[in-house]
């Protein structure tokens, strides 16, 4: 039945009806939720999975984190890893869940544009993460559905990206 009403959800969004503000259309929100749903599943594995991707690809981004001092080796059994690979997919996760509502996006994506200036994290290590959660996702989505996160990812970053410039 789930299968069902996915598929008519599917053939029923829109393609032609961009956000005002996010420039998504109801169909790159429904690929991208409905992509997601079966990370939520367990957002704090595929958060270390992702992390680790991110570091391994660019070692210079383990830098902007709590354990920068941590090696490489270590960290897949760090809880304090763990903890913080948690708190990065539920900001994901928030991302997600809002992308349905422009202006609500637009404040989430500045707020952690401003928690990120206090690290002094440049936009760079944003698209990094792009590139990496892109990557990362060739093996479980269809292109479409990682067309729609790259637009999705490039609006969210973006936002990101605008705010971490104000302070620099």
């Amino acid at each position: 039945m789930g299968q069902l009403i996915s598929l008519y959800k599917y053939y029923t969004t829109r393609t032609d009806d961009p956000d005002p503000l996010t420039t998504l259309t109801s169909r790159e929100v429904f690929l991208v939720q409905s992509s997601w749903d079966p990370i939520k599943k367990d957002l704090t594995g595929y958060g270390v999975q992702l992390l680790l991707f991110l570091f391994k690809k660019y070692p210079e981004e383990q830098q902007n984190f709590p354990f920068r001092d941590m090696p490489f080796e270590e960290l897949g059994a760090s809880k304090k890893f763990h903890a913080h690979c948690s708190n990065v997919m539920y900001a994901v996760d928030s991302i997600i869940d809002s992308l349905k509502d422009g202006e609500l996006l637009v404040n989430i994506l500045e707020k952690i544009g401003r928690n990120h200036h206090r690290n002094t994290v440049k936009p760079i290590s944003f698209w990094h993460v792009k590139e990496t959660m892109l990557e990362f996702f060739k093996k479980m989505m269809n292109d479409e559905t990682l067309k729609a996160w790259d637009k999705a990812l490039q609006v969210a970053f973006g936002v990101v990206a605008k705010e971490l410039d104000k302070k620099n």
